[in-house]
Formats: C-alpha cells, structure tokens, sequence
C-alpha cells in the first residue's frame, strides 16, 4: 500500500492482538473496502499470519474495514494490516491485498 501508516510498539501490538469487540488501541487510518475476491471471503484473523485458528471473522467483497495499525508482512509474502470492521463489530487483521480504498468515509 502506497500510504504510510503508523507503527506500533510490541507492548501496543499484544494490546491489539487477538482483540475483539470494536476498535481497539490505535489512531483511526483510512477507509478501505473488501474487494477482488474471486470465491469465498477475506478472513479476519487474531494473528498476522494464514491459519485456520486464527480466524475470528469473515469479510465479502462490499465490506468496509477501517486501518487501525500498521501493517505486517510474513514468510509467504503476504501483507496483513490491522482493521475494525463495523460490520462484525471486531478488529483483526486482513490480508491487504484484497482492500481497496474507500471513496466516502462514515
């Protein structure tokens, strides 16, 4: 993603980590929206990393997310960023490759 967002330190990162239940610990980023997925969903994961345990939520193409951290990539090369989704009323983390950005902000 071509914007700068912020980063976090690793006490904030184990605040944030595996939270659920709204927006929880950072400044409020840009809106983005679930888009280009091809089957199924984007999952919202407690951990910035592709397992079936992690997942906590599930997001479809139309659904707004709000970037509340900074992202975070892992050994497969994907790039996870840290969100709020109001749909599931949870944060979590999100592969980014499948966010676009949101042209009006609630």
């Amino acid at each position: 993603m071509a914007e700068e967002l912020k980063k976090i330190t690793e006490e904030e990162l184990k605040e944030v980590a595996g939270g659920v239940n709204g927006k929880v610990g950072l400044d409020e980023g840009p809106w983005m929206e679930v888009a280009n997925l091809k089957t199924g969903w984007l999952a919202l994961r407690s951990d910035p990393s592709y397992n079936y345990n992690n997942e906590i939520g599930k997001l479809y193409n139309g659904d707004d997310v709000q970037i509340i951290g900074n992202g975070s990539g892992n050994e497969n090369g994907a790039s996870y960023v840290w969100v709020w989704s109001p749909k599931l009323n949870k944060s979590g983390w999100v592969n980014d490759s499948f966010l676009v950005k949101k042209k009006v902000k609630y």
